[in-house]
């Protein structure tokens, strides 16, 4: 069912090394995936409350520290269907 919304072309950044400022380098590939924008109170990886302000439903992997159409990836939870399988992750961007 994912797949009939997320009709959106992505580009994903995941960090590929640090170069010589310590500054992280991002390889870059195009994803599908849905992005909606809008505000929401969430937990980051620290467990602080943050606020997120854009979220993306997408079938491929996306990790915190990622980068999604050059917005921060703060938070990333896979939604299990009921094989046990993971069918889509939701994705939040700041």
């Amino acid at each position: 069912m994912i797949k009939a919304y997320a009709n959106q072309t992505l580009i994903l950044k995941k960090p590929a090394s640090v170069n010589e400022y310590n500054e992280a380098t991002y390889s870059s590939t195009s994803i599908k995936g849905r992005l909606e924008n809008g505000y929401k109170l969430i937990r980051n990886k620290q467990g602080e409350e943050t606020v997120s302000s854009a979220r993306v439903f997408t079938k491929t992997l996306v990790q915190v520290d990622d980068m999604i159409n050059d917005m921060l990836v703060i938070s990333s939870e896979p939604l299990t269907d009921i094989d046990g399988k993971t069918g889509f992750y939701t994705v939040y961007l700041k």
